[in-house]
């Protein structure tokens, strides 16, 4: 053997063999993700397609995005029993814009991803908020134990507090949460969309971590989350995690086979909008 094939097993019998091979069924070959969030209805509530969430999931699934982010006590009714379970985060965290938008409550474990099968744990962050120390607090606590037992870790970094005034959603404030999760040893980092790939290119460039981009409030029509994510990809981020504009869409299966074209295949907006009407 090689001295090139020994130099592929840098992670041994380590947890960082096991980090390695989930993220990859997280992301593609080329390191892009497609991925649909079906944690919402604690956030923003349940919305019709939520409430008939194994038809929704069925519509999505046709789709095959890279993963999707769901919470436990969903995740049994979608994945038990099915022959081909698409890779899968675990939502272990949970915010509620009615109810306490900058604070997000522990709602599942590290070892809970493990018991389950998941191939990540998601946990959120509102930078910026005057519960900032409890959710870096939280954050940590998750990344060293989920690295202990070579489980990933998603960081929805938002900096969504009330403390930065009309500074909520700038560049510097998508940039400053970002970061701040990359510092704590996120391996993913989703985050706000600032607008342009010029702007979320800045976002980029100032997180060692994989940054991906959140879907965003529903969009007035598809070819602007195409669009986004585009950008995205410009900018030198690995992908897209989406929801609403997903899930709420005419058909979510040809939305995600939409974004995967244009995240995957650098097919233009304008060509991928027509697999929406194939």
């Amino acid at each position: 053997m090689s001295t090139n094939a020994y130099a592929l097993n840098t992670t041994g019998t380590t947890a960082g063999l096991g980090r390695e091979i989930r993220l990859r069924r997280l992301f593609g070959l080329d390191g892009r993700t497609v991925t649909v969030a079906l944690d919402q209805a604690v956030p923003r509530g349940v919305a019709p397609r939520l409430a008939s969430m194994a038809e929704t999931y069925a519509s999505i699934a046709d789709g095959r995005p890279d993963a999707v982010t769901i919470t436990k006590g969903i995740a049994g009714h979608l994945f038990g029993g099915n022959p081909a379970p698409i890779p899968w985060i675990l939502k272990a965290s949970m915010f509620s814009v009615d109810f306490h938008p900058t604070y997000d409550a522990t709602i599942a474990s590290v070892e809970d991803a493990i018991r389950l099968g998941a191939d990540g744990v998601a946990v959120g962050i509102s930078a910026g908020s005057s519960h900032q120390v409890a959710m870096l607090e939280m954050l940590n606590k998750v990344v060293e134990e989920a690295h202990v037992w070579g489980i990933p870790v998603v960081c929805h970094a938002y900096p969504s507090g009330e403390l930065w005034g009309d500074r909520k959603g700038s560049t510097e404030a998508v940039l400053y949460a970002s970061r701040a999760a990359a510092e704590l040893g996120t391996d993913i980092v989703k985050t706000w969309y600032t607008g342009s790939a010029e702007e979320f290119r800045k976002v980029v460039a100032g997180t060692p971590a994989i940054v991906v981009a959140a879907g965003g409030a529903p969009a007035k029509n598809p070819r602007d989350v195409l669009e986004q994510a585009a950008a995205v990809v410009e900018a030198g981020g690995h992908g897209m995690t989406a929801g609403r504009n997903v899930w709420q869409a005419a058909d979510p299966a040809a939305m995600v086979r939409a974004l995967k074209a244009v995240i995957h295949d650098g097919v233009s907006p304008a060509e991928a909008e027509k697999l929406l009407t194939a």
